[in-house]
């Protein structure tokens, strides 16, 4: 089955807009280092993961929050310039989200992130139509009221949800148990005691699981699926990026394990470019790996 095709991606979550900065050496030694580069990007789990369906050849919408500034409408621009439909993104007295991101010399990262203030968080006016219109949802659950209610509707619909799972909150579990994929990363998996017990947790409430796990690959109920190795230049991102082809693949109606060798397909390119990568470089890759 190919992997090119239109398939309907709703992506919903949080939009940031970051700013990158390349340094000699992280963290500093001095209380004064210079930066080699510095530049500015979308971030966001959901917002990469839409610009990643729709860079790998699917469709792709981003429903959340943003605040009404010139900061929101960045992220707006950033997101429509790469073509994923933005009639859900709406707007809201208050402070759009940021991110200031370092990166050091062997391309690892280091985020810290400003979540706005003022936007209202309710999500009654996201439509059930909305939700109807896809083939998958993705859910990154940094706007958990949405993300909930969108859970809800693609479990009673019958559509493939995936969850972006990286916070130990409450709200944050509200959605995984909606949730039909629950795909995590290591850092949660080490804080809540390591990979098999977070496994284990995702299979009790339901849902299909896997745990990313950067250089090593993805684990699953079933074993691991490797990475592909590259020469990382810039990390962030790669996570969105596994998490908007796994998605998309699944729309597509790929079986996981081959939606999971798409997804860290396009997490290594990332990594190796700086960038979400484009189909062609990911079916390229693929076609030189090992099956």
């Amino acid at each position: 089955m190919p992997y090119a095709d239109r398939h309907h991606v709703l992506c919903v979550g949080m939009g940031f807009l970051d700013t990158r900065l390349c340094v000699a050496r992280f963290p500093p030694k001095h209380r004064r280092e210079n930066a080699t580069r510095r530049f500015e990007a979308l971030g966001g789990p959901a917002t990469v993961g839409a610009v990643t369906v729709v860079r790998l050849g699917g469709r792709a919408s981003f429903w959340g929050q943003r605040g009404n500034d010139h900061v929101g409408e960045r992220i707006e621009t950033l997101l429509a310039a790469d073509g994923v439909e933005t009639a859900g993104y709406r707007a809201f007295p208050g402070t759009s989200p940021t991110c200031e991101v370092f990166i050091d010399p062997t391309g690892e990262r280091y985020l810290f992130p400003y979540f706005g203030d003022g936007m209202p968080g309710r999500a009654e006016w996201v439509p059930e139509r909305a939700v109807r219109d896809a083939d998958a949802v993705l859910i990154d659950g940094r706007w958990a009221q949405g993300g909930l209610r969108v859970a809800k509707l693609a479990k009673s619909a019958g559509i493939p949800a995936v969850h972006d799972l990286d916070q130990d909150v409450p709200d944050i579990w509200k959605i995984a148990e909606q949730a039909s994929h629950v795909v995590a990363d290591e850092d949660l998996a080490i804080k809540l005691g390591g990979v098999e017990t977070l496994l284990e947790r995702i299979e009790r409430l339901g849902a299909w699981g896997a745990v990313t796990l950067g250089e090593r690959g993805v684990a699953f109920p079933g074993g691991r699926i490797p990475a592909f190795p590259v020469t990382v230049s810039d990390s962030t991102g790669a996570g969105d990026a596994f998490h908007g082809a796994f998605a998309l693949a699944l729309a597509q109606g790929h079986d996981e394990r081959s939606a999971m060798r798409f997804g860290c397909a396009a997490g290594a390119l990332l990594c190796k470019h700086g960038r979400v990568p484009f189909l062609a470089e990911v079916e390229s890759l693929l076609a030189g790996s090992e099956p």
